[in-house]
């Protein structure tokens, strides 16, 4: 039977293809760390956009602003009587097709109303706004959560 000792002394090195593994490794584990915000939204989602059903009880109307930094917010307006709810601003995420698709047409937002939290998830397509609305209630009424999902046209 062979025992085998490690010396202390002596310094252990890493080669230098362990190394570079390792300095990608901690570059990638910061990308997962760090919050990202996709800013390479295309322009043709900014406007407001209303509800094709004008009955509607959720979203009557979407309003895709952009900032000179290229960072994006979204403004909601809700059914409400007699003037539709302001929902306030809230930072959009944009997403593309692949990780390096910098044309989005994918986007979400998150809106805390203090008794429900609805995240919004934006797509573009062929001229149209489609969003899903996720909303989750907070509030312990025991109200179920809910998804609904709507089209939007661009206001002219």
């Amino acid at each position: 039977m062979t025992t085998r000792t490690l010396n202390a002394a002596a310094p252990r090195t890493l080669a230098p293809r362990s190394l570079s593994a390792l300095a990608l490794a901690t570059l990638s584990l910061g990308a997962l760390i760090a919050p990202q915000r996709a800013l390479a939204a295309p322009a043709d989602m900014t406007g407001t956009w209303v509800n094709s059903n004008v009955t509607t009880s959720g979203i009557t109307r979407v309003n895709v602003t952009r900032a000179a930094g290229g960072q994006m917010t979204v403004k909601v307006f809700g059914r409400c009587h007699p003037n539709d709810c302001d929902w306030g601003s809230a930072p959009l995420i944009t997403y593309g097709t692949t990780v390096s698709d910098s044309n989005h047409f994918t986007a979400t937002a998150v809106y805390a109303k203090g008794f429900a939290t609805t995240t919004l998830v934006m797509n573009f397509a062929r001229g149209r706004l489609d969003v899903q609305a996720l909303t989750q209630f907070t509030d312990g009424s025991g109200r179920q959560n809910y998804a609904s999902r709507d089209a939007f046209a661009r206001y002219r």
